[in-house]
């Protein structure tokens, strides 16, 4: 008799973000209760791998009121644990910009997680998750080799749940870029 194993795959991303000028006090309650413990929580199961994306505006608050938070984080990347995940920088709706801030903005965070991480960013976030089909071009052109994208999505497509393992690849002007979908209920289940 053989013995059969069997495991799961999730990819797990978690986005982190606190408006520009969002008050001290918030920021550091949010940190307590929320973003220290993930990581704690993360150097405790060290089995456990999954993405972060921390906005630009988010990560200098951190850097000035927690540093030694960025290089814990770090530690994480390191081990190969945590993949950080790019975006905009200030959080922008993407397809509200021009294409040359689009770039910007994701080459800063980009650049930033780099610096601080040691490691290059191949996914990004999407800020509030809006798609437009021209966003492969300047996604890829800062970069970025994969984004995730709401299962809604491909769901208006014609796709079901039970499509929506692995990745679609979607193009602008030859440019293509992998997409994940998310899973409305475990987006709704994690808050």
């Amino acid at each position: 008799m053989s013995e059969r194993t069997s495991s799961i795959h999730l990819g797990l991303v978690l986005h982190n973000h606190q408006p520009v000028g969002n008050f001290p006090w918030v920021m550091q309650q949010v940190y307590e209760e929320s973003y220290l413990p993930m990581i704690e929580a993360l150097e405790r199961h060290p089995k456990v791998r999954l993405g972060l994306h921390y906005t630009g505006s988010l990560l200098d608050w951190i850097d000035e009121a927690h540093p030694e938070f960025l290089q814990r984080i770090a530690v994480l990347v390191r081990r190969n644990q945590v993949e950080v995940v790019s975006g905009g920088y200030y959080e922008p709706i993407l397809p509200s910009i021009p294409d040359v801030d689009k770039i910007a903005q994701i080459r800063r965070l980009t650049e930033r997680l780099s610096r601080d991480f040691g490691v290059r960013a191949r996914g990004m976030w999407m800020a509030e998750r809006v798609w437009e089909p021209g966003l492969p071009r300047p996604i890829l052109e800062a970069g970025i080799e994969w984004t995730v994208l709401d299962d809604v999505h491909f769901k208006n497509v014609g796709l079901e749940d039970k499509d929506l393992y692995g990745y679609y690849a979607t193009e602008d002007q030859s440019s293509v870029l992998k997409v994940y979908a998310t899973s409305k209920e475990l987006r709704y289940t994690v808050p």
